[in-house]
């Protein structure tokens, strides 16, 4: 990094590239930091958006980078990257504030946490010692049995012989690899009881690009003392070539006879000759996190000097890169199938393929007696209900007289010509097929069948497996393994197939063969043996029928779609899932379900962050669209924000989440206290955003009836401003929150408000104000400080940011410009009313978790949506035990609407024993009595809604 990075105005800022892992690639990133090679001037703009209601665009970043030695060139094999030189790498840029020359991890350098530190043998809490000379109290307890090799160190990977992320970059500069001279201290002390003499030694493991292990740098044996002394024990060395980061750790091989506890505070790991007064590490903030784009090579002075142009996208980028498929499909791709034949082909088709590409094509085939006037019809509409998830075309199969046990003509689909031939036959795995019929076999219809020769002849293996619909219309199956030891028919009676409507069969075997679970439209049962249902030996494989030798039986008559194998046991919950979306299309989701999966389906591994996002979303419409644009109708649908934050994680934020925000987090302007801003300020109240007619779409899934729109407007406003307007669509399931919806944006945007168009902040004036501005992030609330020398008064505008800009240089220093949106429309439809229940069980004193009855509007509302993290509540109202408690963040556990009671977390133990019924309120102001149940009033007006009057909800 720069010398100017370490001055005490500005934070120590880190760019960091994984060169191991991007894209939808799952794993663990390796970090090496670039930070040394940056030159010039960087930016580094975060998702947002200008205004409050535009959809928010991914963030960018770009950086110049030194690249004299051809590290960045893919053809320069010297390049400690080579290989590895790609688009779309992971990259983060992070903030350290105080800046410090100790590159460890805060918790693990204090001893205050585990987070981040490994025991190859052992385990490991925190303590409260005897003050280290490095000043800590704290201290990482490591508990050593009697053993061997034993070593602890910082990271997440307990083997020590592969890196992982918490790695630390000992590269960055031309030059640089090898000869940079490093060192590693920690005071060691060991609880009374320990083995006497025991000697622990400082060390330095250096891994290569690949993440391995490639050498160790040990310090002196250094006994340690019992508490309360302190032992330094240190490591330096200089990186060996190849090395690419370290890991600090502290070990022996000495043999321990006896339980031994050590105390560890104070570490360091710093670019010195040796070890120097131990400093605070300081806390690293997230910047901003993305993927390498673009890396352009430039030579402006000639091939003497070159530099590479680094063009970055965040994850919202990515994610828009994702096209989903239909919904049904989308599911079961995710899954990792083996095969998928969705029989969706046009008309005419003369075979089917396998959308997972891993299988040869199945094709139409005749039975050994002839087709008769039997029918394979490719390119059908979907017909009939029952289905949100296909959305078709399909394949037809008009078998008359479908369903017989002889031998008859008639047509099939067969299996891959070159196989394989039944499921596999090891481990667990799992088949679906989707299926229509209007016919009620005399016997039963054969949906897919694989069967080995002895099954129906009487010679060899009496293997099979086969999914039907059986003589009384219901879906059922059966498998049999070689000898027959183990066979199996399972029946669903609570479905009736033949109805002309959709559904889906699902049949499971366990990875040790014992349990086979067959489902027909999320009601299934088990089947259990104490044999092993495991098939060998299959010489068939076919849909539509049971098709052996010179024989075809059991034909089916109808529409099939969407015959897929997965080399796994799903399991019941995603079986039910996969149910759910086919025949409903998920509608009933919660918009942090409906987010997360369109996420899983698209493939993103990344994880998904919400904030109270709570709507019940409708059924999804995913075909042919991107992820990103299915995901904003999810944020519209919420009137929330979707956004990537800084550490790259994407964020569903709830409607509620703004309304929540009531005091800013950062005050702007020239104050005690307030984080400066430059000259580049301007505030305009802004006509451009008033909007005065609502419409408002409700999507439907695919060939489902499109409702009709819904309108809302307010004359008053178009009178004052003119008409404006404003389209929306959202994808909810209550048909009545379209309406709540138009009247709701009709309110809040019938007047201007003051806009700020941009504001730039640097702190560097005020380095104390350092940690306020890090911590800022999209939708964060904040208040802009004017005060005119004309005015007798300050004024206040109160602000949400909608996009953080960071700008910085070679020398160390950073900018911050915001957009920003005006927070008034959030502030004025806040009903405030006092919760009130009563403990559904009795609480233990030193309890943090107490059980509380239905809260207020359980009937339509997740018990989260009313009682958010923080709230502070009184529990043993009017008796002599009540005390006052607050309400952990996340601490409401999930429920759904018409729960009657709740487990909430609170941030401390209680002090009392309560029992139950006891009254839970939230706290009353003096002089105020909470009424008696019988007068505790249940409602805000004679018709107990917000709407009477027909006004908009708040948030609606």
């Amino acid at each position: 990094m720069p010398a100017a990075g370490m001055l005490p105005g500005w934070p120590r800022i880190n760019l960091q590239i994984a060169f191991n892992t991007g894209g939808t690639q799952g794993g663990s990133p390796l970090w090496n930091d670039v930070t040394g090679r940056i030159r010039g001037s960087w930016t580094a703009t975060g998702s947002g958006r200008q205004y409050e209601l535009d959809s928010v665009q991914s963030g960018t970043a770009s950086f110049t980078l030194d690249n004299t030695d051809g590290a960045f060139d893919p053809g320069n094999a010297a390049s400690p990257f080579h290989g590895s030189i790609k688009p779309y790498r992971l990259l983060r840029v992070t903030a350290t504030w105080p800046p410090s020359a100790n590159q460890l991890p805060r918790d693990f350098a204090t001893g205050a946490g585990t987070g981040n530190a490994v025991a190859t043998v052992g385990t490991l809490s925190t303590a409260t010692v005897a003050a280290a000379p490095s000043g800590q109290t704290q201290a990482i307890a490591w508990a050593l049995p009697p053993s061997t090799a034993a070593a602890v160190g910082q990271g997440h990977n307990g083997a020590f012989s592969q890196c992982d992320p918490t790695g630390i970059p000992v590269i960055g500069q031309p030059g640089q690899s090898p000869g940079q001279p490093w060192s590693l201290s920690v005071y060691v002390s060991m609880a009374t009881g320990g083995q006497a003499g025991l000697q622990m030694w400082a060390r330095i493991s250096w891994y290569g690009q690949n993440g391995t292990r490639i050498a160790t740098t040990d310090g002196a044996p250094t006994a340690i003392p019992t508490q309360p002394g302190w032992v330094r024990v240190q490591s330096s060395g200089t990186a060996p070539a190849g090395a690419v980061w370290a890991r600090a750790e502290l070990t022996t091989s000495q043999t321990t006879t006896v339980a031994s506890t050590l105390f560890m505070t104070g570490w360091q790991f710093e670019q010195a000759t040796a070890p120097s007064a131990w400093v605070d590490p300081g806390t690293t903030y997230p910047v901003w996190s993305g993927y390498v784009e673009r890396m352009r090579q430039q030579w402006p002075k000639g091939v003497a000097y070159g530099t590479v142009e680094v063009g970055c996208v965040d994850a919202l980028a990515g994610i828009a890169r994702l096209t989903l498929q239909p919904s049904l499909q989308q599911r079961l791709a995710a899954l990792g199938p083996d095969a998928m034949f969705a029989f969706n082909e046009p008309s005419g088709a003369t075979q089917f393929a396998d959308a997972t590409g891993r299988r040869a094509a199945r094709l139409p085939q005749v039975a050994p007696s002839g087709a008769g006037s039997a029918t394979i019809t490719s390119g059908n509409s979907v017909q009939g209900g029952g289905s949100v998830g296909n959305a078709g075309p399909v394949v037809t199969l008009t078998n008359p007289g479908a369903g017989q046990s002889t031998n008859q003509p008639g047509m099939f689909i067969g299996p891959p010509p070159s196989g394989p031939f039944g499921p596999p036959e090891t481990g667990g795995w799992t088949r679906i097929v989707c299926f229509r019929t209007t016919t009620t076999p005399a016997v039963r219809q054969a949906l897919w069948t694989s069967f080995a020769p002895g099954a129906v002849g009487g010679t060899g293996s009496k293997s099979y497996v086969e999914m039907f619909i059986d003589s009384s219309g219901h879906f059922g199956a059966g498998i049999s393994n070689a000898d027959g030891s183990a066979a199996s028919t399972v029946g669903v009676a609570d479905i009736a197939c033949c109805d002309g409507s959709w559904h889906i069969g699902i049949v499971q075997l366990s990875a040790d063969g014992t349990v086979f679970t067959v489902a027909c439209d999320n009601h299934g049962y088990i089947g259990t043996t104490t044999g092993d249902y495991h098939t060998t030996g299959c010489t068939t494989d076919s849909i539509g029928g049971l098709v052996i030798g010179s024989s075809a039986y059991l034909l089916f008559s109808g529409d099939i779609a969407y015959a897929t194998e997965i080399p796994y046991e799903i399991g019941n919950d995603d079986a039910y899932d996969i149910g759910v979306g086919f025949s409903l299309g998920w509608s009933g989701d919660t918009s942090t379900q409906r987010a997360q999966r369109i996420l899983s389906m698209g493939g993103y591994p990344g994880q998904l962050a919400s904030l109270n996002a709570a709507e019940v979303m409708g059924p999804a419409d995913l075909a042919g669209q991107n992820a990103g644009a299915t995901l904003q109708v999810v944020a519209d649908s919420e009137a929330g924000q979707l956004y990537a934050d800084a550490s790259g994680v994407v964020t569903l934020a709830g409607r509620r989440w703004r309304y929540l925000q009531t005091a800013p987090a950062v005050l702007l302007g020239d104050g005690p206290g307030e984080v400066p801003y430059l000259g580049d300020l301007s505030v305009d109240l802004d006509p451009d955003h008033v909007y005065n007619t609502i419409q408002i779409t409700n999507q439907t899934a695919a060939g489902q009836p499109q409702q009709p729109d819904t309108f809302a407007s307010n004359a008053v406003s178009a009178g004052e401003y003119f008409p404006s307007s404003l389209a929306r669509t959202i994808n909810v399931q209550d048909q009545t929150e379209p309406l709540y919806a138009a009247n709701y944006l009709a309110g809040q945007y019938a007047e201007p408000q003051p806009r700020v168009s941009r504001v730039t902040l640097d702190p560097s004036s005020n380095p104390a104000l350092w940690p306020a501005l890090l911590g800022l992030g999209f939708g964060t609330r904040a208040r802009l400080m004017r005060r005119p020398n004309a005015s007798p008064s300050t004024i206040q505008l109160d602000t949400y940011v909608e996009q953080l800009e960071w700008r910085g240089d070679d020398q160390g220093q950073l900018q911050l410009s915001l957009q920003q949106s005006a927070a008034a429309p959030y502030s004025g439809w806040l009903i405030a009313a006092a919760l009130h229940t009563t403990l559904a069980t009795p609480a233990a004193a030193g309890a943090s978790t107490v059980t509380l009855s239905a809260l207020n509007g359980s009937a339509a509302n997740p018990a989260a949506s009313v009682l958010p993290g923080g709230t502070t509540l009184t529990i043993g109202y009017g008796t002599p035990v009540a005390e006052t408690v607050t309400v952990a963040p996340g601490g409401v556990a999930t429920t759904s609407p018409g729960y009657t009671s709740v487990a909430v977390t609170l941030t401390a133990p209680l002090a009392n024993a309560h029992v139950s019924n006891e009254v839970v309120c939230q706290p009353l102001p003096a002089g105020v009595t909470l009424p008696t149940p019988a007068a505790y009033p249940a409602s805000l007006d004679a018709a107990a809604t917000l709407t009477a009057t027909g006004g908009p909800r708040a948030a609606y």
